[in-house]
């Protein structure tokens, strides 16, 4: 008797045990697929929202020379970091004032593409025909916008730039050699000299540009700025050295440079041509060298192969008899 009690309390909790055990696992799955619609859902809701990634871009305007480039860099934010956005599918386009098509008369409108490089930069260039269509306007608004890419939404930033002008002198004496700049800007319907700027004088090298007045300098009252050139600074190849004068991101002229080439006695160190001695270099060896080491080479190499053509044959023969 009290081993069927036994066994009946054995039944019960047995029971007991497989229903909490079904019940613990029936809410543990509703709860994961509770999370998951959940998760569905805001996946869904912040697709039809956002739907695409966004981005950055950042507008500036250069003249070099009197000819004109807008660029453009554009980036984005991931987990508080900022990256470069190089797999931009559509083209930027670029726009004069206003977003429309190119309006030949005044060359108002699209002006033109471009796409980015792994850099997320891209450089718009000015076709010959937009300095004749506005000769008459010194103050551009340049309009970029992009649309209809798969990855990121549609977006447009803008830059508003007045016209300046950069005069470079040079003074060349034996002892002493200096140069000299001038900046104007178009302000209230004309070109006025702009003060208190930071115009550089540069020496334009292969890569960058090297200053030659002090850090900070900045144009006198009459839109000015001079400073000597270091004598003992080497020049081009054909005797002469580029200097430059230039107005770095402005907010109200954006970048604007002009260089000049001016007569310079010092001629960059030309290196000797090598001769083929000893201590040359592989390339550059003695002929009787190269053609000693060859010789040797191909006879160890030949008594190398030849041996072991020797052993074939004797193994060869070996079989034979």
């Amino acid at each position: 008797m009290n081993n069927k009690k036994i066994h009946n309390r054995f039944n019960i909790w047995h029971r007991g045990f497989i229903f909490m055990l079904l019940l613990i696992t029936s809410l543990f799955l509703y709860d994961k697929a509770a999370i998951a619609q959940e998760v569905k859902d805001s996946a869904s809701l912040t697709a039809g929202q956002a739907g695409k990634l966004s981005f950055t871009m950042n507008i500036s305007s250069l003249v070099s020379n009197g000819i004109r480039t807008v660029k453009v860099q554009v980036s984005r934010k991931e987990n508080k970091k900022t990256f470069p956005v190089d797999d931009l599918k559509s083209p930027l386009n670029l726009y004069l004032n206003e977003v429309k098509e190119h309006d030949p008369v005044d060359g108002t409108g699209w002006i033109s593409k471009t796409y980015l490089n792994k850099d997320g930069e891209g450089i718009f260039e000015f076709p010959s025909s937009f300095y004749t269509l506005t000769s008459g306007l010194h103050v551009y608004t340049f309009i970029v916008k992009m649309d209809s890419d798969p990855i990121y939404e549609n977006a447009e930033e803008q830059i508003t730039i007045s016209d300046a002008r950069i005069s470079l002198e040079y003074f060349g004496d034996d002892s002493i050699k200096t140069s000299s700049a001038s900046l104007t800007g178009w302000k209230d319907n004309t070109y006025v000299p702009i003060p208190a700027a930071e115009l550089k004088l540069c020496i334009k090298r292969t890569f960058n540009f090297l200053p030659f007045v002090e850090t900070g300098a900045t144009t006198n009252e009459k839109g000015e700025i001079s400073g000597e050139l270091p004598l003992d600074i080497p020049g081009n190849t054909n005797g002469t050295l580029t200097i430059a004068a230039r107005l770095e991101d402005d907010e109200t002229f954006g970048t604007v440079e002009v260089t000049k080439n001016v007569p310079w006695a010092i001629l960059p160190k030309v290196n000797p041509e090598r001769g083929r001695t000893l201590w040359s270099p592989g390339d550059n060896a003695p002929l009787l060298l190269v053609i000693s080491s060859v010789t040797i080479i191909v006879i160890i190499w030949g008594t190398i192969l030849y041996l072991i053509y020797l052993l074939f044959k004797i193994k060869r023969l070996g079989k034979n008899h």
